[in-house]
């Protein structure tokens, strides 16, 4: 099966092309889930006035897709789809045919008479208003990664050869869009996976954009730029989420590095190490971030504050500490340490009260504290 091209056709189908440019801008225009559902159903019911459209993705080889659009919509899709994909005469069709971009339901389906007295019809296709469709498929190697069908009414005519021709015409169209989406999605994906381990992590990480804005910062930066600003005493004053500020030393070395990029090659180096004017044992480590795949993409700055060598900052024992927790246990600790009550942190991760009170707890037995207050103290 060839790939999907990485460009879309040169021409618009030519009819009906005057109402397809409105809903073709907005397929290339979509960067999420739900603007791609809105314009593929709008460029649908622009080519073809089916009674029914529905859009599949998130395949996992050649399971059931894990997110459904349908319109018009229906009560409870996840629970209607899932009971309607065991009894589904489509799916072995795809499995038996893989490869296939586009099958008329009466290459599937029993003759019609048989069809309406059939299980699926009376459950499933009736219930949605249809007795005959089109599917489009988009694959990768040999497993489905999206599909979208079209569906019409038992008044309305079966899908004629021009319109599948003109579904051909549209395909690629459709495929870039999704291919798109998916690839942003599978970006920020990454970029939450690499967020969450360094939020984890008993080393202050900071990523500032090329305006030297923060994007992002762990639990350990707001710790560390903490005491560089307000040192030991100010530390246990202040909670370090709340008054997180990178100190203007670390800035004026971002602004350095910006500059040497500004200047072209040769200009200035791209990683440096500064200290607090005022002295102190903290160090921060900075470089310059490239993205290699665009050169778009303007660079980054990481900040590391990596653990002191010979006397070490107030506190700064805590890093060995937090090595004994689990991943889940240090990131709970840390906000603890934020002055995050059970319910906050809950809510921060996306996980059950219960289940962060148990993963407290076992922080607690490991570095032998018995409450929060007592905990704080350890690690600050």
């Amino acid at each position: 099966m060839p790939p999907v091209p990485s460009r879309a056709p040169s021409s618009l189908p030519p009819e009906p092309a005057g109402r397809l440019r409105r809903p073709l801008l907005a397929l290339h225009a979509a960067m999420e889930a739900e603007a791609l559902w809105r314009a593929v159903r709008g460029l649908m019911h622009a080519a073809f006035a089916p009674h029914r459209v529905t859009l599949f993705l998130g395949h996992l080889g050649m399971g059931r897709a894990r997110l459904v659009f349908t319109d018009p919509p229906i009560a409870h899709p996840e629970e209607w789809y899932d009971a309607r994909g065991r009894i589904n005469p489509f799916s072995p069709f795809i499995e038996a045919n893989r490869g296939v971009r586009f099958y008329r339901f009466a290459e599937v389906l029993p003759p019609a008479a048989v069809f309406r007295r059939s299980e699926f019809y009376r459950r499933f296709a009736r219930p949605e208003g249809w007795d005959k469709g089109v599917s489009a498929l988009f694959w990768a190697r040999r497993e489905v990664t999206a599909m979208y069908s079209l569906y019409r009414a038992p008044g309305q005519p079966d899908f004629t050869d021009a319109e599948l021709a003109r579904l051909r015409q549209l395909h690629p169209f459709v495929g870039i869009a999704i291919a798109r989406v998916r690839r942003l999605q599978s970006e920020r994906l990454a970029r939450r996976g690499l967020e969450e381990f360094n939020r984890q992590v008993p080393v202050g990480l900071a990523v500032l954009d090329w305006d030297l804005r923060v994007e992002f910062a762990n639990p350990e930066a707001h710790r560390c730029c903490a005491e560089w600003n307000f040192g030991a005493a100010g530390l246990r004053a202040y909670s370090p989420r709340d008054a997180f500020a990178l100190p203007e030393e670390v800035l004026a070395a971002a602004r350095a590095l910006r500059a040497g990029l500004l200047g072209g090659a040769g200009a200035g180096g791209e990683a440096c190490a500064v200290a607090p004017a005022a002295g102190g044992a903290w160090r921060a480590r900075l470089s310059v971030l490239h993205n290699p795949s665009s050169a778009l993409a303007k660079p980054r700055f990481l900040v590391a504050f990596p653990p002191a060598e010979g006397p070490r900052p107030a506190g700064s024992g805590r890093l060995a500490l937090l090595r004994d927790l689990t991943p889940r246990e240090r990131e709970i600790a840390l906000l603890v340490c934020e002055g995050c009550a059970n319910a906050e942190i809950a809510r921060e991760l996306g996980r059950s009260v219960l289940t962060v009170k148990t993963q407290l707890n076992s922080a607690f037995r490991k570095l032998r504290v018995r409450s929060r207050a007592r905990l704080m103290a350890l690690l600050r």
